[in-house]
């Protein structure tokens, strides 16, 4: 199934449910944004009253600075993790084939202890996945800097090159990172009983080869997006097609591991036999007897 196809029967799924999707689509963004301005807005205050400099903001040097981003960043956590997974839960029902599914009340979703648990620790497993991913980048580009910088040589002039090359590599690497971690929450709710850990590290075999067609969803939508002025009637759209195309990879991968599995079995079945006269070393307690 093409994006085009994807994103226009998504469209068709969409028909009396886009209001109610995007206001759900908007509450983790709404969230994050809200604990952003937050902490903006505590910054923007000890720069008033003259507490520190600037430059104070970046080093992490003074106290309240540091705790603000602390608790904003144990906040945002605690509040837009849920979210996200009431917005995938919700899509991957919307794109359920049985148009007359009951949709789940978020409220069921999102006070589910569960639900909340399973949510916090994917959240902070993709971070520290897209972080560790994140680190090459860094280093390269910073090496590459301070030889563009410092060096005098040809040598060094090759050096930063090759380094600038790397780090524009291990940055489309992170890219693939990311996009893969964007379908952990999905998976959860397609398979709610197994483990957290299991379905992160599965989401890379289960996202290879089908990164680019996620992309190309993303890639129909940039030019629309660059007016803003669209962006909230075009995310839910957005994101129902990112959901529709997950849940065609994961009947995909259900339908061929059902083929694997008869095929395992269809050849157990029609496996060859031992010999009836084949001497055997231990004898019977019926033939004893």
């Amino acid at each position: 199934m093409s994006s085009k196809e994807v994103i226009r029967y998504s469209k068709n799924l969409l028909k009396g449910k886009r209001f109610g999707t995007m206001l759900i689509c908007l509450l983790p963004l709404s969230a994050e944004l809200f604990f952003r301005f937050a902490e903006a807005t505590i910054y923007s205050m000890v720069l008033y009253l003259g507490e520190i400099n600037p430059l104070a903001l970046f080093s992490g040097e003074n106290p309240v600075q540091v705790i603000t981003a602390v608790c904003g960043g144990v906040m945002r956590w605690l509040v837009v993790s849920p979210l996200v997974y009431v917005r995938d839960y919700r899509l991957c029902e919307v794109c359920c084939e049985n148009r007359k599914y009951r949709l789940t009340p978020l409220s069921d979703i999102i006070l589910n202890k569960k639900n909340f648990r399973r949510s916090l620790v994917v959240s902070l497993f993709t971070k520290i996945i897209g972080i560790v991913a994140l680190v090459p980048t860094a280093f390269f580009g910073v090496y590459g800097y301070i030889l563009i910088n410092n060096g005098n040589s040809t040598d060094d002039l090759f050096m930063a090159v090759n380094a600038v090359v790397l780090a524009v590599m291990s940055f489309f690497m992170w890219i693939n990172v990311r996009i893969t971690m964007l379908a952990v929450p999905f998976l959860m709710a397609h398979y709610p009983y197994k483990s957290v850990i299991k379905l992160v590290f599965r989401s890379f075999r289960f996202m290879k080869g089908r990164r680019s067609n996620i992309i190309k969803i993303f890639v129909r939508y940039i030019f629309p997006l660059l007016a803003v002025v669209p962006f909230p009637y075009l995310l839910p759209e957005i994101m129902t097609a990112y959901a529709l195309s997950i849940s065609i990879f994961v009947r995909e991968d259900d339908y061929a591991e059902r083929i694997e599995n008869n095929r395992k079995l269809a050849e157990n079945n029609h496996s060859a036999k031992l010999p009836y006269r084949r001497k055997r070393l231990f004898k019977t307690f019926a033939d004893k007897t």
